[in-house]
């Protein structure tokens, strides 16, 4: 168990990416041939091969392909996402039931009982057109993402031209089949947590009918929820089917206030956030509210402008329980067009004089003393060669979109 490698979803966990392609967490990449709910039922893929292969590699220590995102960022000190669940199952469901069900694995891999813990993209309906997106993500980018491939003139050219081909290649709605159904609900019974992802969660329709199911079938009192929601949408009927649940948690995913977001996260509206971030800031004990931040290029310098607001609004829910009423901070890392290692060298100095100030006046906050940890990764290395294609990208969906980016532009 204390091996560098080891994360205990693979025996508790399964995701879905929004075609139905399995995976083993939401940060993890695909397996080069993966199990597909559009072909296969819930069951198959929890013993199908990316999962027995990635228990087994975890068991003797060794890497697993699908986690390096994970290896990526602890080797710079950032608390990863396979530390986060391992402390937050461990707390949850107890060492000694966890550690049994890890020892009861067998030879070649494959476990004797079912899914814990799930994690639905429902397809890539969407209302936003997210900068670092793309369009078997958002059904919104489809459009733009025809136009990109085929003007845009640097690397990004290709890059779009693959977006476009995943797109083509996909299918989104598996969701909506009558055996995926009749598999989760089978399974529904086991099931102690359910994430709720997209495209936009609280804009596919079909959400909402998987949750009154649960509530119908009296499973709603023995699940916690989770939703990765973009804060641009409350539903007066959800929030009430929510209280039925044994607790909810909602990660709001906001990449800094006003114009920032609005321009990362477009055609999000700041106003109508704000409301909805009262809203959900009056729902009852059982919910817990948190803010996620997408650090990237465009953003990073304004991370302690989007704390001081945080802190300012003085959250009763917002944040309390573990942020310290700011935000978590999630690095982008593709397109690497827009991660904060494209930066030039000038900019990184001047944003690591900035977020490094920030963390020397705030010492008695430990959500603030992690932006040591983004200015590390950020410095760990120079791909500064690629911030024509970051300026490219941004005047060509600035033209698409007549937005612009002046926040950004002020900063370089």
């Amino acid at each position: 168990m204390a091996s560098k490698t080891f994360c205990i979803l693979p025996w508790i966990h399964a995701a879905t990416y929004t075609d139905g392609t399995a995976l083993l967490c939401c940060v993890a990449s695909a397996h080069p041939n993966p199990e597909d709910l559009n072909k296969s039922t819930l069951k198959e893929v929890w013993n199908g091969k990316m999962f027995k292969d990635a228990r087994l590699k975890m068991l003797a220590g060794e890497e697993v392909p699908n986690c390096q995102h994970c290896y990526k960022e602890e080797a710079v000190g950032i608390h990863s996402h396979r530390l986060v669940e391992n402390h937050v199952w461990y707390k949850k469901l107890g060492r000694e039931y966890l550690d049994d069900l890890v020892a009861r694995t067998k030879s070649d891999g494959s476990v004797e009982h079912d899914v814990i813990t799930l994690d639905l993209r429902l397809g890539n309906t969407c209302n936003l057109q997210c900068v670092m997106c793309r369009p078997v993500d958002s059904s919104k980018w489809v459009k733009h993402a025809k136009i990109l491939a085929e003007e845009l003139e640097t690397e990004v050219k290709w890059d779009w031209k693959h977006k476009i081909l995943d797109y083509t290649d996909s299918k989104f709605e598996w969701y909506k089949d009558p055996e995926f159904l009749e598999s989760f609900y089978e399974n529904a019974s086991n099931i102690k947590h359910i994430i709720f992802g997209g495209g936009e969660p609280l804009y596919i329709k079909e959400h909402k009918e998987i949750i009154k199911q649960l509530v119908d079938r009296d499973y709603a009192k023995d699940i916690e929820l989770r939703y990765h929601t973009n804060g641009t949408i409350w539903d007066d009927e959800v929030a009430s089917l929510w209280h039925k649940f044994k607790r909810v948690e909602v990660m709001i995913s906001l990449d800094g206030m006003n114009e920032v977001n609005d321009y990362i996260r477009y055609p999000a509206n700041w106003s109508t956030i704000e409301e909805n971030l009262k809203k959900y800031d009056n729902l009852p004990d059982n919910f817990d509210i948190k803010i996620l931040c997408t650090v990237q290029a465009l953003n990073i310098a304004h991370l302690p402008d989007f704390a001081d607001w945080l802190l300012a609004q003085k959250f009763k829910k917002i944040g309390s329980r573990s942020q310290e009423g700011i935000f978590h901070p999630g690095i982008l890392h593709y397109p690497q067009y827009l991660c904060v290692k494209a930066l030039p060298v000038e900019v990184k100095q001047k944003v690591s004089h900035k977020l490094l100030s920030y963390v020397e006046s705030n010492k008695d906050n430990k959500q603030i003393q992690k932006f040591k940890t983004l200015v590390e990764f950020m410095n760990a290395e120079d791909h500064s060669f690629m911030f024509d294609q970051t300026m490219e990208y941004l005047d060509k969906i600035d033209t698409l979109r007549s937005t612009n980016c002046n926040f950004f532009r002020d900063m370089i």
